[in-house]
């Protein structure tokens, strides 16, 4: 995950101390949350797979870690199931880490890399079902007209290849340019094959923002839950094996992404979208 600078601190910015006020915002920010997580479980149902005999699930990510903190709860219960789950992560994450005198694309793009890859084995997912595109970290929403011709056939590619049954990706309006980009380009390849698909969107950083969460779930035709009490520390494991990104990185005192945020993904449920 690349942080959006509207949503958190860079963690060198943060050395301080939390900004005047954190407190109250984060309290403030975890009642509305109470109140939509009330609204998400009256207005959901509980989540149905593809129909067909051996339904698969394509997972987009647009960064290393989006598909653990998003749907890693449902990609744990669906390999128990003997389902086959595919995961894409579009870019290589090497933007996280921007201004640390230390870490740089050069190595962080392999660090997570194989934080992902580890991710994925504490869920059950092999690494012969994992693609990673490589396109470079904070550039997805500004590809230039070739480069993002090119990534909608790769992705095109993979969807004839794949043929899953159903997509989990990020929300279509998600708070991140880059996920937001993430939807339209592979909607942009899903015309491409003209085949349908199930498209099921799962929350990032809408999480953070209760204005997009409730849009999100106002407009939605239907909201899926998946409940998976007593899987919550495979989610927590496989989130662990992130380790660039929930640990701090000296000399940053903080992680790139706080505990406060990452609380919203150790629920022992997970909702999704349809349209």
């Amino acid at each position: 995950m690349t942080p959006e600078p509207t949503l958190f601190a860079s963690p060198s910015r943060n050395i301080g101390g939390e900004p005047r006020g954190a407190g109250v915002k984060l309290r403030l920010r975890r009642g509305l949350h109470a109140l939509l997580r009330a609204a998400l479980r009256l207005r959901s149902q509980p989540y149905r797979p593809a129909a067909g005999p051996d339904p698969v699930t394509l997972v987009i990510a647009p960064h290393p870690d989006d598909d653990v903190l998003g749907c890693g709860g449902l990609v744990a219960r669906k390999r128990l199931d003997g389902l086959r789950i595919h995961v894409v992560y579009l870019t290589d994450g090497g933007a996280s880490h921007c201004g640390h005198p230390g870490l740089t694309p050069a190595n962080l793009v392999p660090q997570r890399q194989a934080e992902a890859r580890s991710g994925l084995r504490v869920l059950g997912v092999d690494s012969a079902e994992t693609t990673f595109l490589g396109v470079a970290d904070g550039t997805l929403d500004h590809l230039a007209p070739a480069a993002a011709a090119a990534l909608v056939t790769r992705l095109a590619e993979l969807l004839d290849g794949v043929r899953p049954d159903e997509i989990l990706l990020p929300c279509r309006r998600d708070g991140s340019s880059e996920h937001e980009a993430a939807f339209r380009l592979v909607r942009r390849a899903a015309d491409a094959t003209g085949r349908r698909f199930r498209w099921l969107e799962y929350p990032v950083w809408a999480w953070w923002s209760p204005r997009l969460l409730a849009r999100v779930l106002l407009t939605s035709r239907r909201v899926w839950r998946r409940e998976f009490a007593g899987y919550v520390p495979v989610k927590r494991e496989a989130l662990t094996r992130h380790r660039s990104q929930l640990e701090p990185t000296p000399p940053w005192t903080r992680p790139v992404l706080s505990p406060a945020f990452v609380a919203f993904f150790l629920q022992p449920v997970e909702y999704f979208f349809e349209s």
